[in-house]
C-alpha cells in the first residue's frame, strides 16, 4: 500500500512519514481530545446540576443534544485553528529550509507536489475529526440526537479543513517565511469564524425592525426576498452559524434539504445551511488549489 502511495505521489508519502514519526502528532491528538473531552464534561455537569429533573426522558434528550452540539462547535473551532499549523509553512517552510529548489529541479509536477502536501495536511486533520467521533456518539445514548445530525455535522468538519488548508497552502505558496505565512492564515480564520458572525449579529439587530413592519423604511417585496437570501447566505458563509442553522431547520423544519419562510404572505424556499456552506467552501477551496498549483508552476519555471 506504502509503495503505491509513493507511486502515486511520493511528497504524500514524505510529509506523512515526517508528521507521524515524531511526538508532535501524538501530543497534539493527545491535548486535542482532552481538551474537548473536559469542556465537553464541563458544561455537561453544569447542565445536570441547572436541571430541575435530570433523570427523565426529555432532560437526558436535551442533554444528549447540548453534548452533541458542544463537541461540534468544539470541533469546528479546533479543525479551522489547527488545520493552518500544517499547512501554512507547508511551501514555505521549504523554502526557509533551502530544499525548494530541489524539488523543482525534479520531475515531480507542480499538481503532484501541492496535492501532496495538502493530503498530508488533511490525513492528519481527518485523523482529529474521526477520533473525536465516540464522544459525539455518546449523545446517541443519552437520546435527542439523529444519525442525520453526526453526518451533516462531519461534512461541515471536513469542507472546514479542506477549506482552510487550501487557504492556508495558497498563502504559504505566495509568502517566503513561514510566521508571515500563519499570520496570514490564522488572521482569516479568526475573521471568518469570529469577525462574520459579530457582523451578523449587528446586521439582525437593524435588520429585524425592517422584515418585521417595525421600521419607517419600507421595502417592496422583491427587496425584502432579495435581503432574506442575502442574509441566509451570509449566515450559511460561516461554519458557527452554519451548523446552528443547519440544525435549526433539521429539527424545526424537519428537512435537510429546503424550508419555507413566510414573507408578505408568500413562501419562499431557502436551502439549508451546510447545501450553501459545503458548495461555496468547495468551490473555494478547489479554486485556491488551483491558483496554488498555478503559482508553483510559475515559480518552476523562472
Amino acid at each position: 500500500m506504502e509503495r503505491q502511495l509513493e507511486r502515486v505521489n511520493p511528497v504524500l508519502v514524505k510529509e506523512l512519514r515526517g508528521r507521524m514519526r515524531g511526538a508532535r502528532a501524538f501530543v497534539l491528538l493527545t491535548v486535542y481530545l482532552m481538551v474537548l473531552a473536559c469542556l465537553t464534561s464541563i458544561i455537561y455537569g453544569l447542565y445536570v446540576s441547572m436541571a430541575s429533573s435530570p433523570g427523565s426522558w426529555e432532560a437526558m434528550a436535551y442533554a444528549g443534544k447540548v453534548l452533541f452540539s458542544t463537541v461540534i462547535l468544539l470541533e469546528i473551532f479546533l479543525v479551522a485553528f489547527i488545520t493552518p499549523a500544517f499547512t501554512a509553512g507547508a511551501i514555505s517552510g521549504e523554502r526557509e529550509r533551502k530544499t525548494y529548489e530541489i524539488l523543482r529541479t525534479t520531475l515531480l509536477p507542480a499538481r503532484r507536489l501541492v496535492l501532496g502536501k495538502l493530503g498530508a495536511a488533511l490525513a492528519y486533520t481527518l485523523l482529529l475529526i474521526l477520533t473525536a467521533v465516540p464522544l459525539e456518539s455518546l449523545a446517541f445514548m443519552l437520546g435527542g440526537v439523529v444519525a442525520e445530525e453526526l453526518v451533516l455535522a462531519l461534512v461541515i468538519l471536513l469542507v472546514t479543513a479542506f477549506a482552510v488548508g487550501a487557504m492556508s497552502l495558497f498563502v504559504s505558496s505566495l509568502v517566503r517565511t513561514t510566521l508571515i505565512a500563519t499570520v496570514i492564515a490564522y488572521s482569516v480564520v479568526l475573521l471568518t469564524t469570529v469577525g462574520m458572525p459579530v457582523v451578523l449579529g449587528f446586521t439582525v439587530a437593524l435588520g429585524d425592525p425592517i422584515f418585521s413592519g417595525y421600521s419607517s423604511v419600507s421595502l417592496s417585496t422583491t427587496v425584502r426576498i432579495l435581503l432574506l437570501y442575502l442574509f441566509f447566505s451570509l449566515m450559511s458563509l460561516n461554519p458557527i452559524t452554519s451548523a446552528i442553522l443547519t440544525e435549526i431547520v433539521l429539527t424545526e423544519e424537519q428537512t435537510l434539504w429546503l424550508f419555507r419562510v413566510p414573507v408578505d404572505g408568500r413562501s419562499i424556499w431557502v436551502p439549508s445551511g451546510w447545501i450553501v456552506y459545503t458548495v461555496v467552501y468547495l468551490l473555494v477551496g478547489a479554486v485556491l488549489v488551483a491558483l496554488t498549483v498555478r503559482r508553483v508552476r510559475k515559480q518552476e519555471t523562472r
